[in-house]
């Protein structure tokens, strides 16, 4: 019995480490994951919303010819003297509005990213300006501000890194709790919510049902941060690789792709944000935005865009660019990912950028983000909202355990000794998420200080 005493010990100890742990993150997380799930529901639901809310500007009754699109540009800068246009979106359907989105000024450096925006929408039957809107001013932007950064800014961003880190360690070590030692039938919820085990039995089997969709939204929204995507994963994520060189006598140019995005909306995939613009150059015929759109029927382009040439801060000439992205919701197939360089002052080609020329880590991303945002078709935004439902149970189960535990005011007590493979799972997700990393290092100092609490 002495010899096999550690063996039984070791098990306790183990499980006991990992339901503190569990418990500690969990305390932290909820907030941030209930928010998170909250207005991912909201973001779903406002997309319809907001057209239902814009169908003056949206829709329009289709007509027999359509107006060119120069005659159109026309219109919109007389109507905005003082605004840069940078975006032509034709219509997709016959009953639907041309749109072009426009920047105050010059917008800044790099193209105008980051500058507030204005969409102009015009009947494309007969050229009638049928208004303006801000899409920052939309339900669904206002959601998902709140869903990136807490309108914390920057501050707020590097919060939700931080609890998207940790929640991954919690979805490690809770189902590793979740196992069903006594066979897969104790994972079946009862009819019932009458005590704590009724609550348990549920929140188990939420836990294996949506852990790996929980993961999956975790890791993909993770894409967009400051540290975690902009440093570590989005560089070797993206191009230039081998498909997409710049000319050796060209000079790398100051702007990148990214400079297509606007303030909170992201036009251009992950994959390609930090990828350098060609640059163009003049000639003796420069093409119009009507001969930009013939290019476009003329390369198969069917549903698309139309960036505008931009100058970048060191003088560089810009170049048109046609792309169809489902990022940008022009298509809903990520294979079908295309972005065309032409060349402003002949029209030829520069450069091509299709979904076969991402890296390994960009073709996931941009398969994962589209299902992300619910932007792959219908079935893909009735999945997400069912998704996120679950996800809001899981934590209102999670939330009912802890009420109903004999005492709320002290996290589970710590084992005699630390858990070796608890630790080698907390470095194991610190190497990956540093800012998660640092939340860890803060909790194990407050829990050394404070005093222990009594074991029965």
């Amino acid at each position: 019995m002495t010899a096999s005493a550690p063996s039984s010990t070791r098990p306790g100890r183990f499980h006991a480490a990992v339901w503190r742990w569990h418990f500690l993150i969990g305390m932290l997380v909820i907030p941030f994951l209930f928010m998170l799930a909250g207005s991912g529901a909201l973001m779903l639901l406002s997309k319809p919303l907001d057209n239902a809310l814009n169908q003056k500007l949206l829709v329009v009754e289709p007509g027999e010819n359509l107006v060119p699109a120069s005659v159109l540009l026309q219109t919109v800068r007389e109507a905005y003297p003082h605004a840069m246009v940078k975006l032509y979106l034709p219509p997709q359907q016959p009953d639907q509005a041309a749109r072009f989105s426009l920047q105050s000024g010059h917008g800044g450096g790099h193209g105008g990213h980051g500058a507030p925006s204005t969409v102009a929408h015009l009947n494309p039957y007969t050229g009638e300006l049928l208004g303006s809107m801000d899409p920052a001013d939309s339900v669904y932007a206002m959601v998902k501000q709140w869903h990136g950064t807490l309108y914390l800014g920057r501050t707020g961003e590097l919060l939700i890194e931080m609890a998207a880190g940790l929640a991954v360690l919690m979805i490690v070590t809770g189902l590793y709790l979740a196992w069903p030692n006594k066979g897969w039938r104790a994972l079946i919820p009862t009819r019932t919510l009458a005590n704590r085990a009724a609550w348990r039995r549920w929140h188990l089997s939420l836990g294996w049902l949506i852990a790996v969709p929980l993961l999956f939204f975790l890791i993909s929204g993770m894409a967009w941060t400051s540290i975690w995507g902009g440093k570590l994963v989005q560089p070797w994520g993206s191009l230039p690789g081998t498909r997409f060189e710049l000319p050796e006598s060209q000079p790398a140019p100051a702007m990148d792709h990214a400079s297509m995005n606007e303030h909170g909306l992201h036009r251009v995939p992950w994959a390609v944000e930090q990828t350098p613009l060609p640059q163009g150059s003049s000639g003796p015929s420069p093409l119009d935005l009507d001969a930009v759109v013939k290019r476009a029927g003329e390369q198969g382009f069917e549903h698309f865009r139309v960036h505008f040439p931009q100058g970048g801060p060191q003088g560089e000439r810009g170049v048109w660019t046609l792309s169809a992205t489902t990022i940008a919701g022009d298509i809903n197939n990520p294979l079908d990912e295309r972005i065309l360089h032409l060349n402003p002052g002949n029209g030829e080609i520069l450069k091509q950028i299709r979904f076969a020329d991402y890296p390994a880590m960009g073709k996931a991303m941009a398969a994962s983000i589209p299902f992300h945002q619910g932007d792959l078709g219908p079935w893909n935004w009735w999945l997400n909202l069912l998704f996120v439902c679950l996800i809001l149970a899981l934590i209102v189960t999670g939330g009912m355990l802890w009420w109903k535990r004999q005492t709320r005011r002290a996290a589970p007590s710590a084992p005699p000794k630390p858990a070796l493979a608890v630790g080698t799972v907390m470095l194991l997700v610190a190497l990956m998420f540093p800012l998660s990393a640092l939340a860890m290092l803060v909790m194990i100092a407050v829990d050394v200080c404070l005093p222990r609490r009594a074991t029965p």
